[in-house]
C-alpha cells in the first residue's frame, strides 16, 4: 500500500489572516508607523505589486506654539524635535537644556505667520547640524548658538504682534542696531570681499511640488532672475533650487528665489575686528550693529605721475594742496601723505613743484564709512578681547534693508509654473 502523500502533500497552507481583538487598549506595536488595506476577493485582482498612501499627518512631536502634542509642518518644531527627542533625534546627545525654546518658538510663529511650512519626509540619516542649517535657510531663519544653545531666529526684519511674537516680514522696517562700533573702541580691523565668483549672478531655477490630496503630487519648476534693468541676464549661469521635498507653495519658494538672488546683487563684503567684552556684550548672532569709521585709503581713479619738467598726468584734475601718495624709481619706501604744490613756468599753468617731479602718485582720500553688519559671531580671542565677525547689510534711503527692496514686476523676470 502507498499512501498518497509520500511524494508530497496533499494539501498547502496558501493564507493565513490574523485577527486581534483589543478592546479598549491601544495596538501593542510602539514606534511605527501603521498602515493596512483590505481588499475583498474579486476575480479582477491577478496582481498587487505596490502600495502608494497619502499621508495627512506625521509624527507627533511636543509643539512650541501651543504646547500641544501633536504633528506639525513648521520647521522650527521639526528641527526642535530633532535636537531634542530620544526617539527620533539627538536627545540622548542635545538635550532640551541646550536648545533654546523660547526663541525657538518665536521662530515657528515666524514660518506660520509667513506661510513658510515644510511638508516633507527625512528618508535616511542626515548630519543634524547640516540639515538644520541648510533647511532653515529655505525659510528665512538663521541657525545659531547663542550662549552654547541651539536656536533659529528670523533672518530678515518683520512685525510683532501683542505678545512679542514675530508676524509679517516688513520689506521696510529698519534693522534695530543694538551695538554701536568705531575706531575708538575696535582694532585688528579685516575686510574680506566675496571672489568675482560669489557675486557672479545667476538665474535661479526652483522645484516646488504641487500637492493633489489623496492623489499623486506633481513636480513644478520655475526660473528667476534679475531683470536687465537690474543687472541680469538670460545668459546668467544657472543655480538648482530643490524645494519639491518639503515646498508645497510657489509664493514661499519665490520668496525665497528673490531673497537669494537680492543676497548675490547687494552683499558684497565681511568685516572682522576685535573689541573689549563690554563693547559687544549686548550682542547675539543674527542681530544688527553700525560700524563707523574714518580710514585713509587710495582710489584706482585719482592717480597719476608727473615727468621730469613737473607736468601732470593724470585722469582726475590735481589742484594745488591736494594730499597724495607719491613714490620715485629708487627711492626705497613711498612717501606721504603730503600736500602736493603747484607752480608755474615753462608755458604751463600749474606744474609740480620740483619735490615731485619724476613721481608716480596717488590720491589720498579720507572718508567716514557709516554702514550696517548683521552678526554672524562672537568669540573670545587669546588676549581677552572678543572678536566680532559681521557681514554687510547694505541699506536703501529710507533705513530698509536693500536684499529686500524689490518691486515684483520690475525688478525680477519669472518664467513657469
Amino acid at each position: 500500500e502507498v499512501s498518497s502523500h509520500l511524494d508530497g502533500p496533499e494539501h498547502s497552507i496558501t493564507y493565513v489572516n490574523e485577527q486581534i481583538e483589543m478592546g479598549e487598549g491601544d495596538m501593542p506595536y510602539t514606534d511605527m508607523a501603521l498602515a493596512g488595506i483590505r481588499i475583498n476577493s474579486s476575480k479582477e485582482w491577478s496582481s498587487f505589486s505596490q502600495l502608494s498612501a497619502y499621508i495627512k499627518k506625521g509624527i507627533k512631536v511636543n509643539r512650541l506654539i501651543n504646547s500641544d502634542y501633536d504633528s506639525t509642518n513648521l520647521f522650527p518644531e521639526i528641527a526642535y524635535a530633532l535636537l531634542t527627542d530620544k526617539t527620533i533625534g539627538a536627545g540622548d546627545l542635545i538635550g532640551e537644556i541646550s536648545v533654546d525654546r523660547p526663541l525657538m518658538a518665536k521662530a515657528a510663529h515666524f514660518c506660520e505667520n509667513n506661510d513658510f511650512y515644510w511638508d516633507g519626509v527625512i528618508t535616511q540619516s542626515e548630519n543634524l547640524r547640516e540639515f538644520i542649517y541648510q533647511q532653515a535657510t529655505y525659510c528665512l531663519l538663521d541657525f545659531t548658538i547663542i550662549g552654547g544653545r541651539f536656536a533659529l531666529v528670523p533672518a530678515v526684519p518683520h512685525n510683532v504682534d501683542g505678545n512679542g511674537n514675530p508676524t509679517e516680514i516688513n520689506t521696510t522696517k529698519a534693522p534695530e542696531i543694538k551695538a554701536l562700533f568705531t575706531d575708538g573702541n575696535t582694532k585688528n580691523l579685516k575686510v574680506s570681499f566675496l571672489s568675482p565668483e560669489e557675486r557672479q549672478l545667476f538665474q535661479a531655477k526652483v522645484l516646488w511640488r504641487k500637492e493633489k490630496e489623496n492623489g499623486f503630487p506633481e513636480t513644478k519648476v520655475f526660473e528667476i532672475r534679475l531683470n536687465d534693468s537690474q543687472g541680469g541676464s538670460d545668459k546668467d549661469p544657472r543655480e538648482v533650487f530643490d524645494m519639491s521635498v518639503f515646498c508645497t507653495s510657489q509664493e514661499h519658494a519665490e520668496m525665497f528665489a528673490k531673497y537669494a538672488l537680492r543676497v548675490r546683487q547687494k552683499v558684497d563684503h565681511g568685516i572682522k575686528f576685535e573689541t573689549t567684552p563690554q563693547a559687544a556684550m549686548n550682542l547675539i548672532p543674527g542681530q544688527y550693529f553700525r560700524f563707523y569709521s574714518e580710514a585713509t585709503h587710495t582710489s584706482r581713479f585719482a592717480n597719476g605721475v608727473i615727468t621730469d619738467t613737473g607736468v601732470i598726468q593724470s585722469q582726475s584734475i590735481i589742484t594745488n594742496g591736494t594730499s597724495i601718495y607719491y613714490w620715485k624709481p629708487g627711492d626705497e619706501e613711498v612717501h606721504g601723505p603730503e600736500a602736493l604744490k603747484l607752480v608755474s613756468g615753462n608755458g604751463y599753468t600749474n606744474i609740480a613743484d620740483m619735490a615731485f617731479r619724476g613721481c608716480v602718485f596717488t590720491v589720498a582720500q579720507t572718508d567716514t564709512s557709516d554702514r550696517v553688519y548683521k552678526l554672524e559671531s562672537l568669540t573670545y580671542s587669546e588676549e581677552g578681547f572678543v572678536e566680532v565677525a559681521g557681514s554687510y547689510e547694505p541699506l536703501t534711503s529710507t533705513g530698509g534693508l536693500a536684499v529686500l527692496d524689490w518691486n515684483d514686476d520690475d525688478d525680477f523676470l519669472i518664467q513657469g509654473s
